[in-house]
Order: structure tokens, then sequence, then C-alpha cells
């Protein structure tokens, strides 16, 4: 199970990577940086779950754990970013925002799909030596806890873009980095905070995701490169590529790391004897 929900994880990760950069069509970030910052997401969102596992025992990383990981990466990105020389323009606190981002939800994801999935009645579609067909893949794609966990990393990424927009415009207009963490944290927590106190409605986060969407043109449209735009990279389709395996490789390596550090909790009984429903959908009603 551990090897899907990895590439999973990793091909959802390289995709919204992917997203950013293509917008950043004027004069696009260099992608051993996007590389670099995804990297540094991941890592310290797995240093963090490592630690709080240590100190509190295996927790579902949602609720007030995702406050925490917005509030850390609004609070260091500004300080990261503070002497990059390639954050020329306002989009780039967009790109990198998301980039960092983009890391911490893959990890929260490692963390908590495997559990996630071990208490449902689909467990058996995804189970230690079977080898699932399509049709299972698709049936635990529609499960709704696979829904809520990938609508939490999204209010993430969305609530990122906005605040890569703050810190993009109070970069570039020479703003220290303490005031501009300041004020990038309160719109994460702000954001993050509002989609939990309001448990996650759909017109809520597709509001998120309108913001986002519109804030990043807006910002985009005022590009200082926009009427003299750099040639295409000749090789950014094997970087492109190369970017993917480095980033399947990073979840597939902490992957490992979560299922070795952090303690499984134990799974109940009930959920031990469940009928495999999976089958049972995909082979459909008895004579």
């Amino acid at each position: 199970m551990e090897i899907y929900i990895a590439c999973f994880a990793g091909l959802l990760s390289s995709l919204l990577l992917a997203v950013v950069v293509l917008a950043d069509r004027w004069e696009r970030e260099p992608l051993e940086l996007v590389q670099d910052h995804f990297l540094a997401g991941l890592g310290g969102q797995l240093v963090l779950i490592l630690v709080v596992a240590a100190a509190a025992g295996p927790v579902e990383w949602s609720g007030p754990w995702l406050l925490l990981t917005a509030v850390l990466a609004a609070a260091v990105l500004p300080f990261a970013l503070h002497r990059q020389d390639e954050v020329d323009e306002r989009f780039d606190g967009v790109v990198y925002a998301v980039c960092v981002i983009a890391g911490a939800v893959c990890a929260i994801h490692l963390h908590n799909l495997p559990s996630l999935i071990a208490t449902s009645p689909y467990r058996d579609a995804l189970a230690s030596g079977t080898a699932p067909d399509l049709r299972d893949l698709l049936i635990v794609a529609g499960w709704p806890g696979l829904a809520a966990e990938l609508g939490r990393g999204l209010v993430l990424v969305t609530s990122f873009g906005l605040a890569g927009a703050v810190l993009g415009i109070l970069r570039m207009r020479g703003w220290r980095p303490v005031r501009t963490a300041a004020v990038c944290v309160v719109v994460a927590a702000a954001l993050v905070g509002a989609d939990l106190a309001l448990a996650g409605p759909g017109w809520w986060r597709a509001a998120l995701v309108v913001a986002a969407v519109a804030t990043g043109a807006a910002v985009k449209s005022r590009s200082v490169f926009r009427h003299r735009p750099q040639p295409a990279e000749r090789d950014v389709l094997v970087m492109g590529m190369r970017t993917v395996l480095v980033v399947l490789g990073a979840a597939l390596l902490a992957m490992v790391v979560l299922r070795a550090a952090v303690p499984q909790p134990d799974q109940p009984d009930a959920v031990t004897e469940a009928k495999p429903v999976a089958a049972a959908v995909r082979q459909g009603p008895g004579p």
C-alpha cells in the first residue's frame, strides 16, 4: 500500500509544481531552486511530524496541526528568500511559497493516508501483497475520506498562494523579513484557521481557489518582464522530468522514514474483520 501512496503523493506534488512553474511564463525560476524549496518544505514537515510523534505519539495531521504547519512555514519563508537574488518580481513569492507548501503537503499525505486507508472499508483494495487493478483504485479515489484529506491539502496550497503574493509584494517594497514574516503568518493563519472554524465547506474552499488564481494572475500581469520575456529553455522538458524523479524519490524516501520512525496506531477489530467492500463493489450484486 505504501508504494502506491508515495507515488500518488509524489505525482500530485509534481503536477502542482508544474502548474506554478508554467504560470510563471515570462521569467521562470530555475528548476533547481524549485526542487530545493520543495525538498525544504518536505524535509521541514517530516522533521515536524517526527518531533510531534516522539513527544505526543502518532496523530493525524489535521485540525490545529495544519495551523501549526501554516504558521511555521509562513514565518520561515521570508527569511529564506531575503537574500535570494532570483526573487526579482512579485510573482516569485507565489512560486516559492507554493513550492515549499507543496513539499509540506506531500509529507502530510504520506503521514495521513496509510492510517486513513487502513481504517476505511476499502483497505483491502491496497493491502500489502495484492496487485490492485484500475477498478480498485477508482473505488478508493471516490472515497470521502480521501476527498477530505485532499481538501485539507488544497486549503494549505491556496492559502500559501495568497500569502506568497503578499510576500512578493512586500519583498519588492523593501520590507524587512521580520515585518514580512509577521504579515505572512497573519494571512496564512487567518485563511487556514477560517477553514478549520467553518469545518471546510465546499463554497469556502472554492472561494479560496478562485481568490488564489485571481490574485496570482493579477500579480503576474504586473510583472516587470512582461514586455521582454526570456526565450524558452531548450532543456526544460529534461529538467521537468528530472524534477518529477526528484519528487518521487523524495516521497518514497520520506515514506520509508515515516514508516520506520512513527508508530502506527492499532486498528480496531471491526475494521480488521471488515468485509472487502472494494471487491464487492467491483464484482457487483450476487445472483
